[in-house]
């Protein structure tokens, strides 16, 4: 077994959550006074990077933190309306456990709107939930990886962002990027994931 812990992302990754995120944006582009964004766009959105869209939006960066705060609240009416990006994803992370390989989502999200979501899908599996700031997924992987006494080469990341790869980069452990979630596949490329798959059953034969 080559890994012994897979860190997922959760928006994007697991959860569907492009279209109702882009009805929140609307909502927030006019309280933070950002720019407009039209869904004709959306396809040259997901070639940049977070930092990237941020100058894109005109999104100053003091307000960031409360326009996530706030966009989190926003979607927590809607998660139990939202869908898995693959209908087996969950099938491939119970065959992971089954595996002997433990399972935790490291998200920008709040932990209560992952919650909601994993109940709906009836899929408690995973051994953890942590929530990081929009650019901290590297000191959450950092403290876990310390915290259960792993080595980097025994950890595998999934996630579907830019941002994932250099998070993943940076703490040292190998990341698989998603060809399904918010970055396009090309996009991913040019930042060298270890892995960069097209479905979830792709992560049994990588971690085996």
């Amino acid at each position: 077994m080559k890994y012994k812990y897979v860190f997922f992302d959760f928006d994007g990754t697991l959860a569907d959550t492009e279209e109702v995120n882009f009805v929140i944006y609307q909502k927030l582009a006019e309280r933070y006074n950002l720019k407009n964004i039209t869904l004709d766009e959306l396809g040259h959105l997901k070639k940049m990077s977070a930092r990237e869209l941020m100058d894109y939006i005109e999104l100053k960066k003091r307000y960031l933190p409360f326009m996530l705060k706030r966009g989190k609240k926003l979607l927590n009416s809607d998660i139990v309306n939202v869908e898995l990006c693959k209908p087996d994803i969950f099938e491939v992370i119970n065959h992971l456990k089954d595996m002997g390989i433990k399972v935790a989502i490291i998200t920008t999200n709040s932990k209560a709107n992952v919650k909601s979501f994993l109940q709906k899908h009836e899929s408690d599996v995973f051994d953890f939930i942590a929530s990081s700031s929009m650019f901290g997924k590297e000191t959450k992987m950092k403290k876990i990886i310390k915290k259960e006494k792993l080595k980097s080469n025994e950890v595998l990341y999934v996630g579907d962002e830019i941002r994932d790869i250099h998070a993943a980069k940076r703490a040292g452990i190998d990341i698989a990027s998603v060809g399904w979630g918010y970055n396009t596949t090309e996009s991913l490329k040019k930042h060298q994931p270890e892995y960069l798959i097209n479905e979830p059953t792709e992560l049994i034969s990588i971690c085996n």
